[in-house]
């Protein structure tokens, strides 16, 4: 887990990467290995629970960090009330915060929340979703897990559309201290998504 720099530093515990969490877990492997069990129990929950009645809007994607991961951490599912960033790159300033969410939400409600995609081509649902990702990247609303709450998010709607979840396999291996995952993120932050527009469309596949 890579430590955000925040204006006020205070989910870690003190000279750690680690945050404070409802167990006290301070080995970093033990607390990722719970992380990790969250998140897979994360996905079972919310796949067991999509129908047509499924909204995917800002409500639902703070349930999704609130139910995966509130067993461990105070801060789940509530946007972060802090400036962060990682190296040199600085995400959505939290005063802005809450409107711009807002209105990416809005974008994504008038685009019918992605939902009805099952019968369109598979290169513009692949451009939907990469600039949502893009945006909610850019957004990094939440103090942790913004990534996979994120990839989580747009998991379900590929599963609602009668995909199998996105691939990203090959993208996430860490390769010299980085990957692609992380190289299209910072694309994504300058305002470009073709990097993750190819991610996207590589790792789209029916379920059969």
């Amino acid at each position: 887990m890579s430590k955000y720099t925040q204006d006020k530093n205070y989910i870690y515990y003190k000279n750690t990467d680690i945050p404070k969490n409802k167990l006290n877990i301070r080995n970093q492997m033990i607390l990722e290995a719970k992380e990790r069990k969250l998140l897979l129990g994360g996905y079972e929950y919310f796949h067991n629970n999509l129908s047509e009645s499924t909204i995917f809007d800002e409500k639902y994607f703070k349930e999704l960090h609130r139910k995966t991961f509130g067993k461990l951490y105070d801060f789940a599912g509530k946007y972060r009330t802090v400036n962060i960033s990682k190296g040199y790159i600085t995400f959505c300033q939290v005063r802005f915060l809450e409107q711009t969410s807002k209105d990416i939400f809005k974008k994504l409600e008038q685009d019918g929340y992605l939902k009805y995609y099952f019968s369109k081509p598979k290169e513009e649902f692949a451009a939907k979703i990469s600039f949502y990702m893009c945006e909610l990247i850019a957004l990094h609303p939440f103090f942790e897990f913004n990534g996979r709450i994120t990839r989580l998010f747009f998991d379900m709607i590929a599963a609602y559309n009668g995909y199998e979840y996105i691939d990203y396999e090959d993208t996430l291996k860490m390769v010299g201290g980085d990957n692609k995952f992380i190289k299209a993120s910072i694309d994504c932050m300058a305002g470009n998504e073709n990097a993750m527009y190819r991610i996207i469309l590589k790792g789209l596949k029916k379920a059969e």
